[in-house]
């Protein structure tokens, strides 16, 4: 296929970062020319490889020899990264219920983000038995006061939930994923709107994304509860779940513009990715970065406002011994420095600046996990050791080999989507 970007006249200029002029938005775009896939070497997937074994072998020794600081790396790494990859599946699944064109050139990036779903399913288990270690109602002669609370948080009722919630996530996005790959091959026929019924939800994957979201709503709800909010005794909170997409949310933007910046850098997206779709990834990103930290001050301020012992004991032991300046660093990384410096329209084309700003918030909902998790089984601030290198270099590969499967045996964006050519021209409307 040949590609035509005939930019049109007499629209507003936006300069490029190299000194150039493009039309935002307004670019003439007859045909797209397919990047192909990415052609990740040999040698990189061998090192991906090489991290996840050595990973491995550093957690066989953290179980002989720092037994519970093990399963602490653990949780905080698994759950990383499945975040990740839960937030890749989200934001393939928001483009199609709201029938989005901007975010098309983007969606095979997010489709290999959550093609991670179903490893994270095979190493659940590795969450199933840190349980015992990590919580208060798994230990030996631990009650509820209530009944229904002792069968609810019971380790066979934990692991049965564990296990089905990644199904379903792995499920859906095997059904998307494969979908947008015979998209690929067969074109838009298999995707075809029918008069009458649901509107623009009457396509097959409108119809399942409707479905998911609700569906994720409260599994991933009920995930957080389980895997986080439980772990502290006597406290729980309505807008954890809430908190803790947000933080997804937030993530998975950052997590695409540094996939996206680092193919395009390497020529494996072609033309298709240009300036004007850096600025839709910055905005998303300023925007999100507020609704965290709305989010974030909302819970505080509900807790601080009720002033119940049960709700404080939450950020008391997050603000002392030494984790206060961990909450501090959280709310400068996803919040204050990005909001501060994405404002700026003019640096939003510049790869450096969005590049920076993405990793800050990657490495900011890292220290966000560690810092929900850490302060509940250590009182005063701890580093992270050897067994969280060796946690983060298992999961780190194997999300990295996932990853890279996916776009090095198909094209590095849907092509098969005849929303594309818009996507690329930035005609969305």
């Amino acid at each position: 296929m040949s590609a035509s970007t005939i930019p049109a006249h007499g629209k507003e200029m936006d300069p490029r970062s190299d000194g150039t002029h493009f039309p935002m938005g307004h670019l003439e775009v007859a045909t797209v020319a397919d990047p192909g896939p990415a052609p990740i070497s040999k040698g990189f997937r061998q090192q991906l490889w090489a991290a996840l074994a050595i990973g491995a072998v550093l957690l066989l020794l953290g179980v002989k020899f720092d037994p519970h600081r093990v399963w602490e790396s653990v949780i905080v790494n698994y759950l990383f990264f499945l975040i990740l990859a839960l937030g890749g599946l989200f934001l393939v699944a928001l483009e199609y219920v709201a029938s989005t064109t901007w975010s098309v050139v983007f969606r095979r990036i997010a489709e290999a983000c959550a093609s991670y779903l179903p490893v994270a399913f095979i190493l659940s288990p590795l969450l199933m038995l840190a349980a015992p270690h990590l919580y208060f109602w798994a230990r030996h002669g631990f009650h509820f006061h209530r009944a229904e609370k002792n069968w609810y948080y019971s380790l066979g009722a934990f692991d049965f939930r564990t296990g089905l919630f990644l199904a379903i996530w792995a499920a859906f996005g095997a059904f998307f994923i494969g979908r947008s790959l015979r998209q690929d091959r067969e074109g838009d026929q298999i995707n075809e709107r029918h008069p009458g019924g649901w509107g623009k939800l009457s396509s097959k994957n409108g119809r399942m994304a409707a479905l998911y979201i609700p569906v994720f709503a409260v599994t991933f709800t009920l995930a957080c509860a389980d895997w986080l909010m439980s772990m502290q005794h006597g406290w729980s909170s309505s807008m954890f779940g809430v908190y803790a997409f947000a933080g997804m949310f937030e993530a998975a933007f950052a997590l695409l513009v540094v996939l996206a910046v680092t193919m395009r850098r390497r020529g494996w997206l072609g033309q298709i990715v240009t300036d004007h779709h850096y600025v839709d990834l910055a905005r998303m990103l300023h925007a999100f970065c507020i609704f965290m930290v709305y989010i974030g001050f909302e819970q505080y301020f509900i807790i601080w406002y009720s002033n119940q012992n049960d709700e404080t004991a939450f950020f008391h032991r997050r603000l002392m011994g030494g984790w206060n300046w961990m909450f501090l660093f959280l709310l400068l990384a996803k919040w204050a420095v990005p909001f501060v410096i994405l404002m700026n329209q003019k640096v939003r084309t510049k790869e450096p600046v969005i590049l920076s700003m993405a990793w800050l918030i990657l490495i900011a909902e890292y220290c966000d996990i560690y810092w929900l998790v850490m302060p509940v089984q250590h009182a005063s601030f701890t580093l992270p050791t050897w067994t969280d290198l060796g946690a983060f270099l298992l999961f780190f590969g194997a999300f990295a080999l996932s990853v890279s499967r996916l776009l090095r045996r198909h094209s590095t964006v849907p092509i098969g989507d005849p929303k594309l050519v818009n996507s690329v021209a930035g005609r969305y409307l």
